[in-house]
């Protein structure tokens, strides 16, 4: 069975930079999701360089398993889950996941963040504008993921010029931020 990956592009931008970018193309309405991690106490999903959420828009919950296959690219399993509460999660396929990645059940929460994010669906893949604020900061993230393989750096850079940047990585992923406002 082939294993659902995840490949995206990630920027961090000064706030003008991101607003320009929002007047440029036509962006969807914002929406305001919250993100939850979890790992276990000797974090075990982190060591794998992974992370464990559920993300909270409006009444809706989403499970979201990451796993780093490498720089760019997630083992990533999602499903929609009845509850924001890990641990009444009874369901067998989301149970086989921690299972296969052995990620025990002694999950704590690691870092919540709430995202204002707006999107704009290009040819070959979603553009996320993400304002997020963490417990000291808030800062402005450009996303590139892909729906099908092309050459997304050539593409993302043809969008970031519209803003005068250029892509080169120059950060983690928000998990990782928000660890630093935790450590």
């Amino acid at each position: 069975m082939t294993k659902p990956i995840e490949r995206e592009l990630k920027i961090l931008v000064s706030k003008d930079e991101f607003h320009s970018l929002l007047k440029t193309l036509p962006f969807s309405e914002p929406w305001t999701q919250t993100n939850t991690y979890y790992d276990s106490p000797d974090q075990s999903i982190r060591k794998q360089g992974g992370a464990l959420r559920i993300r909270t828009i409006g009444s809706k919950h989403i499970l979201t398993l990451k796993i780093r296959k490498d720089e760019i690219t997630h083992y990533e399993y999602e499903k929609e889950i009845p509850t924001d509460q890990l641990e009444k999660i009874q369901d067998p396929e989301i149970l086989g996941w921690l299972k296969e990645y052995h990620i025990p059940s002694n999950l704590k929460k690691t870092a919540q963040f709430t995202t204002i994010r707006q999107v704009y669906e290009c040819e070959n893949a979603e553009l996320c504008a993400d304002e997020t604020e963490y417990t000291d900061h808030i800062d402005y993230e450009i996303e590139y993921e892909y729906h099908r393989n092309h050459d997304g750096i050539s593409e993302f850079n043809q969008i970031l010029a519209q803003i005068g940047q250029k892509y080169i990585k120059n950060c983690p992923s928000k998990i990782a931020r928000a660890f630093k406002t935790y450590e």
